[in-house]
Formats: C-alpha cells, sequence, structure tokens
C-alpha cells in the first residue's frame, strides 16, 4: 500500500462521519431537553404549519369553553332563584288556604297574612338578584346575551339566553303577587291595607291566582333547565373536542423520549466507533513520519 502525506482520505471521510454523528447526537439531546420533535421550523416545515393552525384552534376551543361554561353558572344560579320562588309560592298557597278556613278568627288570618307578606317580599327580592354584576331576570332586549357554542364565533352555533320575565310570572287577575314597592300595613281584621305599588294582599288573591303563579314559574324554571341541559352538552363536546386538538398536536410536536434514547445511544456508538476507526485510519501518517525521523537507519 502506497503511503502518502496529507492526503489520507479514509481519515477525512471518517472525521466527516464523526461531524454527522456528533450533530444527530445534538439534535437529539435538543429533543430530549425540550420535549418537542420539532426544535426548529426547518425539522418539519409542513408538521409545524399544521401544528400552529390546530393550536390555534384549540386556543378557541378553550375560550369557548370557558364562556360555555360561565354560562352554566349563570342558568344554575338562576334554576336555584327559580326554585326557591316556586317554593315561595307553594308555601304562599298553603297560607292561603288556612287563612281561608280561618274566615271569622281575625287574629289567627292576622298570623297568617303576616306569613304571606313576608313571603311576598322574599319573591321580590328575587327578581333584583344578580351574578357578577350581571341581573339573573333580564327583560331589556339590548342586554339580551348570546353565547357562542362553536370556534368560528357568530358564523357557527350558538345558544340565546334571551329574556326571563320573572315579574310578569307573578301577575295574576286584578293585579301582581310579588311587585310590592313596600310592606303593606296588616290590620286586626287579618287583611293588608296595601299602599300604592304593593302586591296584593292574601285577601285579595284566590288559591286558582296562586296555581296559576306557581305553574308560571315552574315553566320559567323549564326554560332555563332547557338552555342549561343544551349548553351541559355543548360542554361535553368541546371536552371531546379539546382533546383530540391536544392529541393531535401532540402527535406533530412531541418527542418520543422512549425512541430518542435509544437514538442517543445508536449515535454515541457510532461516534465512539468512528473516533477509533479515525485513529486507525491516521496510522501510515505516524508510519510516514518515522520514516522521516530515522533516514539514517535505512
Amino acid at each position: 500500500m502506497a503511503l502518502t502525506l496529507g492526503g489520507n482520505t479514509s481519515s477525512y471521510t471518517t472525521s466527516l462521519y464523526m461531524k454527522r454523528t456528533k450533530s444527530l447526537i445534538d439534535k437529539t439531546l435538543e429533543r430530549i431537553s425540550s420535549g418537542s420533535r420539532l426544535t426548529s421550523a426547518a425539522d418539519d416545515p409542513a408538521g409545524l404549519a399544521v401544528s400552529m393552525k390546530l393550536q390555534n384552534e384549540l386556543n378557541l376551543t378553550n375560550s369557548v369553553k370557558s364562556s360555555v361554561d360561565n354560562a352554566k353558572s349563570f342558568l344554575e344560579v338562576q334554576d336555584g332563584a327559580l326554585k326557591t320562588a316556586g317554593d315561595l309560592v307553594s308555601q304562599m298557597r298553603t297560607l292561603k288556604d288556612n287563612y281561608d278556613l280561618n274566615a271569622g278568627d281575625a287574629s289567627t288570618q292576622e298570623v297568617y297574612a303576616r306569613q304571606f307578606r313576608d313571603l311576598q317580599v322574599q319573591l321580590r327580592d328575587i327578581q333584583s338578584e344578580k351574578l357578577n354584576g350581571a341581573s339573573l331576570f333580564n327583560t331589556d332586549p339590548a342586554e339580551a346575551t348570546t353565547i357562542y357554542t362553536s370556534s368560528q364565533g357568530a358564523n357557527g352555533a350558538k345558544v340565546s339566553l334571551g329574556l326571563t320575565d320573572y315579574n310578569s310570572a307573578f301577575d295574576v287577575g286584578a293585579g301582581n303577587i310579588a311587585d310590592a314597592t313596600q310592606a303593606g300595613t296588616v290590620v286586626m281584621s287579618g287583611a293588608f291595607s296595601p299602599n300604592s305599588g304593593d302586591a296584593l294582599s292574601i285577601s285579595q288573591v284566590t288559591s286558582a291566582e296562586l296555581d296559576t303563579a306557581f305553574d308560571n314559574v315552574a315553566n320559567l324554571r323549564a326554560q332555563s333547565g332547557g338552555k342549561l341541559s343544551t349548553l351541559g352538552f355543548v360542554s361535553d363536546y368541546l371536552d371531546v373536542k379539546s382533546v383530540g386538538l391536544e392529541s393531535a398536536n401532540s402527535r406533530i410536536m412531541d418527542a418520543d423520549i422512549a425512541e430518542e434514547s435509544m437514538n442517543l445511544t445508536k449515535y454515541n456508538i457510532q461516534y465512539q466507533a468512528a473516533a477509533a476507526a479515525l485513529v486507525q485510519s491516521n496510522l501510515s501518517m505516524e508510519v510516514v513520519l518515522e520514516l522521516l525521523k530515522f533516514p539514517g537507519s535505512r
């Protein structure tokens, strides 16, 4: 075999392989440390573009999910208020029956009349309840709330919370059983002396009218419950969609740690083997140097 100076091809080739292997080791370490398969746009340009779109869709979906969950909380509180209103009207119905059964007993009727009036005040106060500054019962069309249930916003599906006219549920016959501006004055006869704007007293309302008011409250609660049920299904779908988007993005972006660890071991072995090969490829250069050192020994 010929001996040459400055032209050791095998040494150059081995050195090139070492550089390439070292680059692979560095890339593998980047992926393991970052947890991402794509550490730069050059790794997979098309995959990175898809990942960015998936991440944007995921962010929008999570935003919509938050809005839907907030609307669910609003409707749950509204439903609780309507349930309480229904319980109040039911108790008022009982008081009215007891009031009528004790006709002629003014002192007993006075007790029932006072209790009836206290419940009326509670009915009135429920109408002014709010959640985070928003009225539970709204009758102004300009304040109607629309909940978007799709990442497409106004172009997608939506649910309108609509208007809930709480006060009108208690409009019966000649007046309203809850629309009171201040407490009436109970007189010994057991009836109220209504002030201007006061609700109907226990003597002015009939059992049938209280039944109608209860049915009205039940209808309002059914409407609220229907919207709550719809938003529940929407929330479940958005949960599934969010998980799907996370999984799709993960398959593109996340590094397979097991695979990268195996690659790291393989590249380290290759690097060490290339280093050993480089030593062997340089032996011919050492022989030439030995010949140059001792030319007189031949």
